[in-house]
């Protein structure tokens, strides 16, 4: 029974963890600077989408399939990446600042296995197939278009492409880190 007694004592007098006023104030700061950061990148994707819609309908290419397979893999993978990050920001928002620290540092894990996830697989898969749709567009860039303008579209295309998926790595790289701190913060 002494045993007992001593295990209820040290439980009732062992020290809470109790969240600063600042510390709250700097998670939020973070949450807030993730989920800023995806709405960003969503209107971009969307801008983007908005372009190859203009150019479809300006080249009239929806009378070609082999144009419609090619900006309908573009825009497809784009749709597809606007809605895993949206589903993302619903999730982001979901979660409960008030509840204790462990159902909180659990739902925060969560959300960061899905960040995970979205940016080694799924955004990699995006630009594959975003990549593709480009390259099925090629021939009837060539077939179309002088020379000189079919080489620019290949460098720029390049360029593009690589300044963009460094951008896309960054960013992933930052928020990643970011949440990890945010998990180590909560004691994960």
């Amino acid at each position: 029974m002494n045993n007992f007694e001593d295990l209820q004592k040290k439980w009732q007098n062992q020290s809470g963890v109790s969240a600063t006023e600042d510390g709250f104030q700097s998670l939020l700061k973070s949450v807030k600077s993730i989920e800023q950061k995806q709405r960003t990148g969503n209107v971009v994707l969307t801008l983007t989408i908005i372009i190859l819609v203009s150019f479809l309908i300006y080249v009239s290419g929806y009378k070609s399939a082999t144009f419609m397979l090619g900006i309908g893999l573009m825009i497809g993978s784009l749709v597809f990446r606007i809605a895993i990050e949206l589903f993302s920001l619903k999730r982001l928002r979901s979660i409960n600042f008030s509840k204790d620290a462990n159902t909180f540092t659990e739902d925060l894990t969560t959300y960061y296995s899905l960040r995970k996830y979205t940016h080694y697989i799924i955004t990699p898969l995006a630009l594959v197939f975003y990549t593709v749709g480009f390259i099925i567009l090629l021939p009837l860039f060539k077939a179309s278009l002088s020379n000189g303008f079919y080489i620019y579209i290949i460098c720029s295309a390049v360029v593009f492409l690589t300044v963009f998926s460094v951008f896309i790595y960054r960013q992933a790289t930052k928020e990643l880190t970011k949440l990890k701190q945010l998990e180590m913060q909560e004691g994960v």
